[in-house]
Formats: structure tokens, sequence, C-alpha cells
């Protein structure tokens, strides 16, 4: 049994049958039957029951998966590692990134493409939960969410606090020609919130600013994707109170921005990685280059 082997039993467990699973590693199906059983009769313990249309992980195919993701993940952590002696800056820099955040980097992205040319940038988008399981499922190096998260396994880098800002689309704009709104006017509009799949964030922070003020919101939809309610919100279905970090340059002539007048926290974006995995060279540059701020202090080594 090799990480080849330890490789192919993990895509089995993830996809959950061996038809997907062979399409997946584009191989054909008998071979990749006939590779479980051989790591069975090696084991000589069952790692997946099944029986016409009965499929399950035993509990020792479970210890195995969980134990090869660890060891897949270090040799690939290792080859990276090994692969950047020369101290090259190339290779793949995976974010993930929250569309309430987006906004933040694309500069930060832009001059790091100009010194880093040679390096590849793929990204995520998602809720915090979401990016938190991209993080543990290796699939990207860092993720830019906003605070609270709850694992204590992360190095974080805490970015400058975005305020809260209400979006109306452009067309009432007339209806508040101060450009602010106060949360008793925000409470009469229909209101489409940010929402995690899991946890605690946006939703749950805007809602309790409106019961300290004894007022119930009427939140008609809820989403973990800001652009979503952007869109709803720019057909007139209602508007949202969301960090101002989430209403990037492309929606400038669609919607009114306008200030809460009564004190509202602030929202805090971070960068994150875990603390038991590489960083890569280009990883460990972008994130240098978020903390300089200026992003001319960043050049090449």
């Amino acid at each position: 049994m090799d990480l080849k082997h330890l490789h192919y039993f993990c895509v089995i467990v993830e996809e959950g049958q061996i038809t997907k699973a062979a399409r997946t590693l584009n191989m054909a199906q008998p071979p990749l039957s006939q590779q479980l059983k051989n790591m069975e009769d090696e084991l000589g313990v069952k790692l997946i029951y099944r029986e016409g249309k009965k499929w399950e992980v035993t509990e020792a195919g479970y210890t195995l998966y969980t134990r090869a993701k660890r060891l897949l993940a270090e040799m690939e952590d290792t080859c990276r590692e090994i692969g950047e002696f020369e101290n090259k800056v190339t290779g793949t820099l995976a974010i993930g990134t929250s569309s309430a955040c987006m906004s933040l980097i694309t500069e930060q992205l832009s001059r790091f493409h100009q010194v880093y040319p040679e390096v590849y940038v793929k990204i995520g988008h998602g809720d915090t939960h979401h990016l938190e399981e991209l993080l543990h499922q290796n699939k990207v190096d860092l993720a830019l969410l906003l605070l609270p998260v709850d694992d204590k396994s992360y190095h974080t880098i805490e970015l400058e606090g975005v305020s809260f800002v209400a979006v109306l689309p452009c067309e009432w704009a007339d209806r508040h020609p101060s450009g602010e709104i106060t949360l008793q006017e925000a409470a009469s509009y229909d209101l489409l919130l940010g929402r995690r799949t899991e946890g605690h964030g946006l939703y749950e922070t805007v809602i309790r600013k409106f019961q300290e003020h004894h007022l119930i919101p009427r939140v008609v939809l809820d989403c973990p994707e800001i652009s979503t309610i952007l869109s709803l919100v720019s057909t007139g279905m209602g508007i949202t109170i969301i960090p101002d970090a989430g209403l990037g340059q492309e929606y400038g002539d669609r919607f009114r921005t306008l200030s809460i007048k009564e004190p509202f926290p602030f929202t805090q974006p971070a960068v994150v990685w875990r603390k038991d995995r590489y960083l890569s060279n280009a990883a460990r540059k972008f994130v240098e280059l978020l903390q300089a701020g200026d992003t001319k202090k960043t050049v090449p080594e």
C-alpha cells in the first residue's frame, strides 16, 4: 500500500461510491474495486461495507481515511517546501474570500501579480463556514473572511475594521437626501440580510442592533452570498445592511449607500490560515503584502 492507493481510497470515501470515484480518478471501475479489495486483504479488515446498493464506510475505514488525509497533506506540504528551496515565488496561490471582503484585496492582488507574475491565482467564494471547510480540506492557502471564527487552529491577521451601511436601489435615492438612514426607517423596508450557513455573523449582528433599539426588522430573505442579495436589492425587492466593503466598484451605478445614523459596530475582516499547514512562498508574500498596507513596499527577493 502506497500513497497512490491511499489517495484512491480517500477519493472513494469522498465520492460515496466506486463508480463516481473512478470517474473522478479518470480510471475504469474494476481496477479501482480491485485496489480497494487488495487494501482490505492487506490490512485484514473491512474498510467499506458493500452489499447490493448498501454502501457504508466502517469504523476502520474512517480511521484510515483520517490518517490518510493527514499523510497526503503532509507529503504535499513537504514537496512544496522542498521545491521552494531556491526561494522562487512561483506556483499557485489559492485564496478563499467572502463576497463581503473581496473588494479589500483587489488592489493588492493586482500589485501582487505585477511583482510576482509567475504565480497563478485561484479564488474561491463562500461564507465564513464554507471558507473554513476549504481551509480544512486544503483547497485554499488563505481565507479572507469576517470574524469571529471559533477555531483556534488558525494564524490570524486582522485588517482594518469596516463600517456597516444600508444599501438601496438607486431609484430610491431621493427618499433619503441627507445620505443617512435611521434604524427605524430601515425597519419600515423589507430587509434582505447576509447569513452564514452556520455560526454567528452579520445576520445576528444586524438583528441585535435593531433589538437594542426595540425595533423588529421586516426580514424577508437571508442568504450567505452578498452578491445574490445585492442583485435582488437592485430589483427593488428591498434593502440590505452590509459591511461597506461588500459593495464593490462594479455595483456603483446600481445602488445608493446610506450611512446608519445610530452607532453601529464595525465588522472585522481578517486573513486566516492553518497553523499546521506549510505556507508556500507565494502565500507568505501575499500575507506580507497585506500586512504592509502600502503594497509598494513589497518587492521580490
